[in-house]
């Protein structure tokens, strides 16, 4: 019995030291994998390796036929295909996997007027791409140049201003920024927003409506709401055009002045 049960023990150390080292083998394998994904992601020591693995990757789609032929465009409005054709940097007949996504995404998204672009390959042949443009929403007067702006204020183009002359004219340092709010505050009233020429920014507070007609309109600082109202009851009254009228003060909202043009 004595001898039987020395044995069982001697099994069970055997067995915790095989345990022990198969642990120790698992551990090791899964450091050398971690150390090798980090030496393919994090360090340069594997480009070499890894070019020429993509090399051969390539090599083999393109004699399978994946050759870029085709270049499909989505969104285009005001960017044109031989800008995009530019940023894209490839001509056909290269091998569609040749064609390094991402850097065309960015390259097209480099355009003023792409506020993002969307880039993939259509297998067998063709590259898509599809892009969501800035739309602009005035044109915006400072240190007397002329900028297309979008929502946000970003500068679009200083190019083929006339092509866009029925946005509002905003002049002045933060008009920009501010522009998108204006805007929003015209659109209250669409008949008489038609008829705001331009719009100046003045002391970074408050801003003057050129209407039709040379009518020059002070809005006040506080309560452009209530003013812009008054405004659409007069125009909604035939008392705002052919009116004569040179100057609509409405700086201060207990007391509004008007001025005519001398006659």
């Amino acid at each position: 019995m004595a001898k039987k049960s020395k044995n069982n023990k001697v099994t069970i150390s055997i067995k915790r030291r095989l345990s022990l080292y198969y642990l120790r083998f698992i551990t090791l394998i899964k450091i050398t994998i971690l150390l090798t994904f980090a030496l393919i992601l994090f360090t340069d020591l594997l480009n070499k390796p890894k070019q020429k693995l993509l090399d051969i990757f390539v090599g083999k789609t393109a004699e399978a036929g994946l050759i870029f032929k085709h270049l499909v465009i989505e969104g285009q409005v005001n960017i044109t295909e031989k800008e995009i054709i530019e940023a894209i940097g490839a001509e056909y007949g290269i091998p569609v996997y040749s064609l390094n996504i991402n850097d065309i995404r960015k390259r097209i998204e480099d355009n003023s007027w792409v506020k993002m672009a969307l880039v993939e390959r259509k297998l067998p042949d063709t590259l898509f791409v599809s892009i969501v443009e800035r739309i602009p929403i005035a044109i915006w007067q400072f240190k007397q140049k002329l900028y297309l702006i979008d929502e946000e204020g970003n500068r679009i183009s200083s190019q083929n201003i006339e092509k866009f002359g029925d946005l509002i004219h905003v002049v002045g340092q933060d008009a920009n920024v501010y522009a998108r709010s204006l805007y929003e505050d015209l659109e209250k009233h669409p008949s008489l927003a038609k008829k705001v020429v331009s719009a100046v920014r003045y002391g970074q507070r408050r801003w003057d409506l050129n209407l039709e007609q040379k009518i020059n309109v002070k809005m006040p600082e506080k309560g452009f709401e209530e003013a812009y109202d008054y405004l659409n009851s007069l125009n909604k009254g035939g008392k705002l055009f052919d009116q004569n009228y040179k100057v609509i003060n409405l700086k201060d909202p207990g007391k509004y002045y008007i001025e005519k043009h001398e006659m």
